[in-house]
């Protein structure tokens, strides 16, 4: 079945409407705020696509962003890009988002705030912005969008952040940034640069995971319209429905050379731990270990597929003689027809039976002394 039955002019429209309310609702930003500071520039023109290149001023891996702050100005500007997704759930309000545009005003920051027009812009104006010497992306959307602008970010010196909205926006959870914009933005400018991982399936990259078989045809079977309203609900209430009719199918992956012929219900190849916001499908895994940890669970019908939630839901699935855990860089898949995949909550389609690791890639920024095992390296003191 296709990947993405609804059809983009629905989402166009959707786009287009969220548009007009997110301007009214935006434009113009306080002049308090200061226009010397601080420039908004709500730009809904797509920015030509530019390969993203190091900046002019390599940092090293654990320089907090705040030691920008404290160079020369002249020589190391405080550029950032703030992209908007204006139909993301969750959207924060125009007053926090205010607010956060003062603190980056008050720290010397230049931010362009943008919004983005249609899937995959905040790819092109992340990449644009790493061509203009940019040092931060910020991304006020969820996981999705933080996911495009990572793509045009990737091999670049500029750094991404999460403002987070959306349904559940599992990066900044995991990168312990705070949900209120304000504090998401104090928590960047004074957080630590990790070089992480990323993760790649045919054609297309991903940071948080790829899912196939189950995963992926709940994905493809939730609509744009019941994700907004009804968020992790409509997700539910999808995989409740979908699992009733799923069956697993054959599949025979080769990771890092090792063959494993199952009957599959859903794998999943996970560069990060959490999944959903509720529970760990990799428990495992670290964001810049240079792999990616599969997790394949096998079974035939609706019996495994519950008992196979329950103990995930216990953290024992591990433990289970019908899933196949393993940490690899690279796998390839055979499979007698194309498997339904999702890339960190977005259906997409796998046009190369291959998803590897793309290690060291990304700069992302993290919450100042983060203790986390999804990072396995202890930064090191930054330039104050």
């Amino acid at each position: 079945m296709p990947i993405r039955s609804v059809s983009r002019g629905s989402t166009s429209s959707i786009f287009q409407t969220a548009q007009q309310t997110w301007s009214s609702r935006l434009m113009p930003m306080p002049s308090a705020i200061g226009a010397s500071s601080l420039s908004l520039i709500w730009d809904d023109k797509v920015p030509r696509r530019a390969k993203a290149t190091g900046l002019a001023w390599p940092l090293p891996a654990s320089a907090p962003i705040m030691a920008l702050g404290a160079m020369d100005a002249a020589e190391h500007p405080h550029k950032a890009l703030v992209i908007v997704n204006p139909v993301a759930r969750n959207l924060p309000s125009r007053r926090s988002l205010e607010r956060a545009a003062s603190a980056l005003a008050e720290a010397g920051w230049q931010a362009r705030w943008q919004e983005t027009a249609s899937p995959g812009h905040a790819t092109a104006l992340a990449a644009g912005a790493a061509a203009e010497g940019c040092a931060l992306v910020l991304v006020c959307g969820g996981d999705g969008t933080l996911r495009e602008a990572a793509c045009g970010l990737v091999g670049s010196g500029t750094a991404l952040a999460p403002i987070p909205a959306g349904t559940v926006n599992i990066w900044a959870r995991e990168t312990g940034i705070p949900r209120r914009p304000e504090a998401a933005v104090r928590t960047v400018l004074a957080g630590e640069r990790r070089l992480v991982d990323v993760g790649r399936a045919g054609d297309q990259r991903f940071l948080l995971m790829a899912g196939l078989g189950l995963d992926g045809h709940i994905a493809a079977r939730v609509g744009l319209r019941a994700k907004r309203r009804l968020g992790a609900a409509a997700y539910a209430f999808t995989a409740a429905l979908e699992s009733l009719r799923w069956r697993g199918r054959p599949l025979t992956v080769r990771a890092d050379g090792e063959i494993i012929a199952a009957r599959a219900l859903m794998l999943v190849a996970g560069n990060t731990r959490n999944y959903a916001g509720l529970v760990q499908v990799t428990p495992l895994a670290r964001a810049d270990d240079g792999l990616l940890d599969l997790c394949l669970f096998q079974g035939d019908g609706l019996r495994d597929i519950v008992l196979h939630v329950l103990l995930v839901a216990l953290g024992r699935h591990l433990r289970s003689s019908r899933v196949v855990y393993r940490q690899v860089r690279r796998l390839e898949l055979d499979a007698d027809a194309p498997l339904p995949m999702q890339l960190d909550g977005d259906p997409l389609p796998l046009r190369e039976p291959v998803i590897e690791a793309l290690p060291g890639v990304l700069w992302a920024v993290v919450r100042r002394g983060l203790r986390s095992p999804l990072f396995g390296s202890s930064p090191r003191p930054g330039r104050a």
